[in-house]
């Protein structure tokens, strides 16, 4: 973020002739333009104290973890908080400490799949998110995920991500269409002339 600075000018025809405000900051992202109210100092103040009640709130659900380790519902807030502050190891971490919880519900094996989907690890993330449709065929969620991830893969395995993007989309899955679509499209244009 850069800081900057602007006043408000009394004009004529356009032209500034003196100014009618104090200065008055601001930031602003030199990459996209994005503008904020503050300086740069405050925003980077409020952006730590976000950290600092995230970290707060993770330690909060890890420790009502520990009292109860197979409230899966916990273990997915925590997992997803965990995830959102790209402390992906932590997140791997809680679900391997609790795997009461982790095993006892698709929603976390599908949080989990994602989370290793995130860090890029598709044989790992696939495993996850057959474990978490095999609990529950109708899960859109993790087809949906499962197809992505086996088109992300090197290679991609075209077939088995239209199977999931198919099965996604029976389970009315947003946004399944459009992965059914771009996988079918690849498939095509990888198929041998």
């Amino acid at each position: 973020m850069q800081g900057r600075s602007f006043r408000s000018w009394f004009t004529l025809f356009f032209i500034p002739l003196f100014p009618i405000s104090g200065r008055s900051p601001f930031s602003q992202c030199p990459q996209c333009g994005a503008q904020f109210r503050v300086s740069p100092e405050q925003l980077r103040h409020r952006v730590s104290m976000g950290e600092a009640q995230q970290n707060q709130q993770a330690i909060g659900l890890y420790n009502s973890l520990r009292a109860s380790p197979a409230n899966s519902i916990t273990l997915d807030q925590l997992m997803k908080m965990y995830a959102s502050m790209k402390d992906f190891d932590a997140a791997i971490a809680a679900a391997s400490e609790f795997s009461q919880a982790l095993h006892s519900s698709e929603q976390c094996m599908t949080t989990l799949g994602r989370v290793y989907l995130a860090r890029n690890e598709f044989a790992q993330a696939i495993q996850w998110f057959d474990a978490a449709v095999q609990r529950n065929p109708e899960l859109g969620e993790g087809h949906y995920y499962k197809g992505l991830s086996h088109l992300l893969t090197t290679p991609p395995d075209y077939s088995a991500a239209i199977a999931a993007a198919r099965a996604a989309r029976a389970a009315g899955y947003p946004g399944a269409a459009e992965l059914l679509k771009e996988a079918e499209s690849k498939a095509r244009g990888s198929a041998p002339a």
